[in-house]
Parts: structure tokens; sequence; C-alpha cells
């Protein structure tokens, strides 16, 4: 049988298959653009790795070998973790200078650009430009572009790890304009993202200064350092009647519940331990550092009328659609409040049944225990109904007109005790601290009025817990500018346009 002639196809015939369809086209760009596919104008390669059996390819450190974690350094592939021997090139496809790299599995759309040679996994698709015919940095910012990634995950695979594959990254659209244009919209991005990469350091340099401030306050608060002049000139109550009043109060709310479970036929509550006030400070040899006189060094627990933890509801008590507010770590915002934007719900049966050991009351302390650790709250009259998983312990003082629930958060995010903390964490396939952690937390504890003033002051000085989220916000609103720019770019809107230039029809006929 005869062998299939090869027909040569006319250029009109390319340039139908290489430009993308008007209705199919996603926006309006200007008249001297086109829309065709990114296979045309680009080479796409999809990198692999050489033998790990064949030690010398692994000798030396000639060349970049970029992993998806290598393109998070910013624009410019600066290192890369691995690097590979010369002679692995017989094996793997090296890219050249000016290529822009991609994520294609997993973190789909993770890009850089690389200035140097390099090689990559097979996780990684390369964007090698045909002929001069784009600006290799123009492949960077449209593909940094919200239109691009979106385009990225649209045609991405539906499985358990997202996967754009090379055929699917050829067939992605692409806003082909001029090579003139391409390179006055880079040199354009370049000063405008120039400018918001400064203001975001400044913003950055600010939120460090602000937290060495914010440790520097807290540790000389819990010191006595912060309140020594005010002390010289206020009188304050003898903190061993503090202790002792702590006590009574602990005997009274025993007593209290008692009476109501003998009348509601209810189990009646365990006597609790009543320590002697000596047995309540903290040895001389265990404290952590030497406090003012009229201070003294207490444990959490014997001050707190009780610490516990929640649990998860399964079943039939799992979520529901609205109910009572069921807090996870992510609902405790680093400004130590309660965020209900994401919370979760139970229903009053499960939060008055299974879960009553974990209902809360207005003031408790709450304290992240598991996964992300340390995160503090106060409960709010406004949080309430709430329940806690098992990843947030709760903190419920016995005498909060003795010792402050603010004074308390205050000294948990102090550098002292966060140390003190993360050197108990129990390392298992999630780190967590124990309730008998947190309840042997060594807290100072000055007289009431002492520890008014102490939270006076923080509350004044620490007011920057407001300018650091004003701050996040602003670097949110750059994000965002940048995000417009970029869309702006793509459309032909940066006001970069020059009439003379070769329309980029022209571009395409020459490389096809």
């Amino acid at each position: 049988m005869a062998k299939n002639k090869k027909f040569e196809i006319s250029l009109e015939e390319k340039l139908e298959k290489a430009l993308v369809p008007v209705e199919e086209q996603p926006y309006k760009i200007p008249d001297n653009w086109v829309w065709t596919r990114l296979g045309e104008v680009n080479e796409v390669v999809t990198g692999n790795t050489p033998s790990k059996n064949e030690g010398s390819f692994w000798e030396n450190k000639d060349i970049f070998f970029v992993k998806p974690d290598d393109l998070s350094q910013g624009r410019y592939l600066i290192y890369s973790k691995e690097c590979i021997d010369k002679r692995a090139l017989k094996k793997i496809r090296i890219l050249p200078k000016n290529t822009t790299l991609i994520c294609c599995i997993g973190s789909i759309g993770k890009v850089a650009y690389s200035e140097v040679e390099s090689c990559s996994n097979q996780q990684i698709n390369s964007l090698v430009v045909k002929k001069n015919c784009v600006y290799p940095l123009y492949n960077y910012y449209l593909v940094n572009s919200t239109f691009f990634q979106n385009q990225m995950w649209k045609n991405s695979s539906a499985t358990t790890i997202s996967i754009l594959n090379k055929s699917s990254t050829e067939k992605l659209f692409f806003p082909l304009s001029p090579l003139n244009e391409q390179k006055r919209i880079v040199e354009k991005l370049d000063f405008l993202f120039d400018k918001t990469k400064r203001a975001k350091e400044i913003i950055e340099e600010i939120k460090i200064d602000i937290e060495n401030r914010k440790i520097s306050i807290l540790d000389r608060a819990f010191k006595g350092v912060l309140t020594s002049e005010w002390r010289n000139k206020n009188k304050v109550s003898d903190i061993k009647e503090v202790l002792k009043s702590i006590n009574n109060e602990k005997i009274k709310k025993w007593e209290e519940e008692y009476l109501q479970a003998e009348k509601e036929g209810k189990k009646k509550p365990k006597k609790p331990i009543i320590k002697k006030v000596e047995d309540m400070i903290v040895p001389i040899d265990e404290q952590p550092y030497k406090l003012p006189d009229s201070w003294v060094w207490v444990r959490l627990g014997d001050i707190s009328e009780r610490i516990s933890k929640g649990t998860t509801p399964r079943g039939e008590d799992g979520y529901i659609e609205k109910g009572v507010n069921f807090l996870r770590v992510e609902n405790i915002d680093n400004n130590n409040s309660i965020n209900l934007s994401k919370v979760k719900y139970i229903s009053e049966e499960t939060h008055n049944s299974f879960l009553k050991r974990s209902i809360l009351k207005e003031k408790d302390i709450l304290i992240s225990i598991a996964g992300t650790l340390g995160r503090t709250a106060i409960v709010k009259k406004e949080d309430l109904p709430a329940n806690i998983n098992q990843a947030i312990s709760f903190v419920r003082l016995i005498d909060n007109n003795k010792v402050l629930e603010n004074f308390i958060v205050f000294y948990l995010n102090s550098p002292t005790i966060k140390d003190s903390l993360l050197s108990q964490v129990k390392v298992t396939a999630i780190p967590n601290l124990t309730l008998e952690i947190i309840s042997d937390i060594k807290l100072p504890l000055p007289s009431l009025e002492e520890q008014q003033e102490i939270v006076r002051i923080l509350d004044e000085v620490l007011g920057n817990e407001n300018k650091v989220k004003e701050l996040l916000e602003l670097e949110e609103r750059i994000d965002m500018l940048e995000k417009s720019i970029l869309n702006k770019a793509f459309k032909g809107e940066l006001g970069t346009q020059n009439g003379s230039d070769i329309p980029a029809i022209e571009v395409l006929k020459e490389i096809l």
C-alpha cells in the first residue's frame, strides 16, 4: 500500500488554526493584537527527573534543578534546593535563559522567571519563546494575571491532585500584542511593580518593628518594670489577701453548686481542694525570674475554677446550618478575638448534652492547644452561645474581680510564656499542649490595682494591633491593585499602544 502523502498547508490555513475564533475570545483586545494559543508562540516543555541511582548526575551543582517549592522566591529564580551535574543533560532537557516556569501539578499557577539555564522536574511546564515572537517577561506577567490563572485552573483535570498537562497548557488563550508593544508593557509593569514591591517592603518593616516593640513592652510589663513608678505612687492591696479571697470564692461557688444539685436531685459536685495561701505560691527554685516584692508567682490552675477542652460532634450530632456557635482554631484571630465569619454550628441539644462539659461562658479564656498553638481569645457576650472542639482549651477564672482575664491573655502572649509553652509541646502527628501543661502555667500576679494599670497601659500602647490590621488591609489593597494593573495590561489599557507598531498578526505569520 502506498504511503499517505504529506501535504503542505497554506499560510491562511495555518492562521485559521492558530487564531482563536471570535466567538471563543475571552474579551476584546486592540485591533493590532490577536488572540492565539499559548503553544503557537511558545514551546511548552515538561520537565523530568534524572535517575537518583545515577550518582554522577547529582555530584556537581552545575545547573538549577527546579521543583514547585522553588517557585516561591518572587519574580526571579535565584536558587534551587537541588542542582544537577552537566552529565545529567543527556537525560533531561535544558531550559534556556529567560524561561518562564509554571507549576502544573498541585499548586497550579506558581510561577518564576529564570535568567539562567535551568532544568525542572515533571511537575513544571516551562515556556520557551518561539523565534523571538514574544518578549520573555511578557510570558511571566501574563501567567500571573487573574485571567490566565483562572484559565489554568479551569482547564486542569479534576482529580485528587489538580493537573494541567502539556496539551492543555498549549491550548490556553494568549493575547498576542505587537512585539514593541510587549516591551513597553513589560517596562511599564516593571516600573509599577517596583513601586508596589517597595510599598510592601516598607509595610513589612513596620510590622516587624511593631512586633519587636510589642515583645519588649510585654516583657517589661510582666517583670513589673512598666509599672515600677506607678507602684511607688500608689497603695496596693496585699496579694496574699487576694489569694485568700480567691480561695473563699472557690468554696462559695462549690456551696452554691452543691445546694443547686441537691435541690434538683442531681449528682453533687466534689468538694474542691483548697490550698493554703503559702502553698499557692510557686516555690522560689521553680520561679522563672524575680518579681517585685508585692507580686507572687502562682499556677494558672490554682486561680481557675475550671480548665478543660472540647470535642468534635459526630454522626447525627454533627454540624447544622444554623444554631450554637462551634469554635475551631481558625475562629481565633491573631488579635485575641473570636471571628465568627466562618464558624460552624451545632444543635442546642448537642450543646447541652454531648458537649455539655465545654459550654462556654462570658469572660472564658480560650487557648489553642493543637496544630496552631498558643492563639488566645476572650469570650464575649455576643459570641454566645458557643462551644469548642478538642483543639481549644478554655480557662475559667475563679474570680474575675480579683484576677483580670485581659491580664492573663496579655501574659499568655508575652515572650516568656510563649517560649515556655513551646518547649513543652507534645510532638505527635499534630503538635499539642495538654491541659496539665496549661494548668501548670506559672503566672506573675500583682494586686488587682496593678493588674488594672498594666492592662490600661498595654491596651493603650499595643493599640498598634489595629495598626497591624490596617497594614494587612493595605497589603490586600496593593495585591488587588497589582491584579488590576495586570488585567489592564493584557487588555491594552495601560496607555502603551503605538499605531506604528507592526501588527501582531504579522509577527504570528513569521513563525507559522
